[in-house]
């Protein structure tokens, strides 16, 4: 996989993900080649772990009980799907290795990667380009991941797919000094939205710098919400009760956007009721912009990572995670 600057990135994903989604719609053509489990565990870890949120809500409403894991044992599930954009994720590989060989599925954008090699069956994204703050590329998975649920749940990938691209385009309401000048976000999602404020936040801290922290809605409402003030910026990410919880915190004086497809008097981004994984990329596709807004208002060089960790990736099946 190429890396490319996160500009580029956000520039070429509409193309990038037109062209992901006839890969992947390829690949599942027999849905036959993919029965659908009845207890799938999906195992990721960073950005990949996010995009699990979403498709997990996904299978649950359709009667399929998956979970979500960042690593450990895999219990009694019968398909264990290891999930990871590089197919390096050393976590990831340690995982999928203790599960039956036939029990083994990975989803990755890069094959032939660790990941690949070690599973029995592999759905693969085509190795698209991505920024080091990964944008394309979570896009991509969460598509291969969206239409894997549907094939899962329903036969066939939804017939939404191919029109996605052209939805990605984002009008931003002019928030990001404001948010840039907040010393912490809380980003909030109900549903598969929490993919978008799972990744969200993440991207606020690894291109920002900025203290984030993701919340599933109901949960924000039982106690976190009371340290809200006016140093705190509060992205909102659903349908109707996240817009009452958006003009709430608004109306209190503290600085909010609204992302969903609700009316709002608050700052908002416009989504359209589409299903729900399909939405969810269009959800981080805004809070994609925000973040390039916000570090660009903040001077920090997204990608240019202050840390270097070097055991979270492994170069073949066969290392262990530290």
């Amino acid at each position: 996989m190429s890396q490319i600057s996160l500009a580029e990135a956000l520039e070429r994903q509409p193309d990038a993900l037109a062209a992901a989604v006839r890969t992947l719609g390829e690949q599942l053509a027999d849905p036959s080649a993919w029965p659908a489990p009845r207890r799938p565990l999906f195992v990721a870890m960073g950005a990949s772990h996010a995009a699990l949120a979403a498709c997990v809500h996904r299978l649950r409403t359709a009667g399929i009980w998956a979970s979500r894991t960042g690593c450990g044992p895999v219990g009694d599930a019968d398909l264990v799907v290891g999930v990871s954009q590089s197919g390096r994720s050393a976590e990831t590989v340690a995982t999928l290795r203790e599960a039956p060989a036939e029990r083994r599925l990975a989803v990755v954008n890069v094959a032939p990667s660790p990941l690949a090699e070690l599973a029995g069956r592999v759905l693969s994204c085509g190795s698209v380009a991505d920024s080091k703050v990964s944008t394309s590329g979570f896009s991509v998975t969460l598509a291969a991941l969206g239409m894997l649920s549907d094939v899962w749940a329903g036969g066939r990938p939804d017939p939404v797919w191919p029109t996605l691209p052209g939805l990605l385009a984002v009008d931003l309401p002019p928030v990001a000094e404001q948010v840039a000048g907040c010393v912490a976000v809380d980003v909030v999602g109900g549903g598969a939205s929490l993919t978008a404020a799972e990744e969200g936040a993440l991207m606020l801290r690894e291109a920002c710098r900025l203290p984030a922290t993701p919340y599933e809605t109901r949960q924000y409402l039982h106690g976190p919400m009371e340290s809200a003030g006016p140093r705190t910026a509060h992205v909102i990410i659903g349908g109707e009760r996240e817009a009452e919880l958006a003009a709430q915190l608004a109306g209190a004086g503290h600085v909010t956007v609204y992302v969903g497809p609700c009316q709002s008097a608050v700052p908002r981004v416009a989504v359209p009721a589409i299903p729900a994984v399909a939405r969810a990329i269009l959800e981080n596709a805004v809070l994609q912009r925000l973040v390039a807004a916000v570090a660009g208002v903040r001077g920090v060089p997204v990608g240019e990572f202050r840390f270097s960790v070097g055991d979270t990736k492994v170069d073949s099946a066969a290392a262990e995670a530290v």
